[in-house]
């Protein structure tokens, strides 16, 4: 049996086979309720991506700043205060790897936001799509017909409401793609040690 008859025969009444149009159109309006809810969800992800996001983007530029800082006080160290450039240095090892670390979750959360983006926008659809179907499916007023020819022909397509239903329906189970999964792996970790030498090599480098 097509997947239209097999929907069609869900709602049929047992005691006539008659297909009650009324029963069709609380399974749709089900369906809407259930559908703009996943939708509003959906959003909600999205906004608490964003906002996190935007916090991690504040958190950068003054990871930056505080950064520039650091290097330019090591930088003056270097030939007067050993003691003092190797400090400096460390911090500067430290404020790096926790750079390195903010990079590599903003980088993870602007994937998962993608996903959510792209699942809000197939959510979206599918729930005008339903809403469609439930404005022709309360228009309908050839239900018996429909029964008859699924009765005489198990295979026939018939391009109404209750075969748009279908279609959604069958396409709600196919399976969606997970989330996105962290990133494997670890942040490259500083050292002062490999700092002092970046700083070394950068100032030897200026005019």
């Amino acid at each position: 049996m097509s997947v239209l008859g097999r929907v069609l025969r869900s709602l049929q009444d047992a005691k006539d086979g008659s297909l009650d149009s009324e029963r069709v159109c609380v399974q749709l309006v089900q369906d809407c309720r259930h559908a703009e809810q996943h939708m509003t969800g959906l959003a909600r992800q999205c906004d608490q991506l964003k906002a996190e996001l935007a916090g991690a983007g504040e958190q950068s530029e003054r990871l930056a700043q505080r950064h520039g800082e650091l290097e330019q006080a090591a930088l003056a160290a270097l030939d007067g205060d050993p003691g003092r450039a190797h400090a400096l240095a460390q911090a500067l090892a430290e404020l790096e790897n926790e750079q390195e670390a903010l990079a590599v979750r903003r980088a993870y959360d602007e994937k998962r936001l993608a996903y959510y983006r792209r699942r809000w926008l197939e959510a979206e659809r599918h729930y005008h799509d339903l809403c469609r179907q439930l404005a022709m499916a309360r228009a309908s007023r050839c239900v018996r017909q429909t029964m008859a020819a699924i009765r005489e022909h198990p295979a026939v397509t018939l391009i109404n409401a209750k075969q748009a239903l279908a279609h959604i329906r069958a396409r709600e189970q196919q399976v969606q793609p997970d989330e996105p999964a962290p990133a494997g792996g670890q942040a490259h970790r500083h050292s002062a040690d490999e700092v002092l030498a970046r700083l070394r090599q950068q100032r030897n480098t200026r005019p």
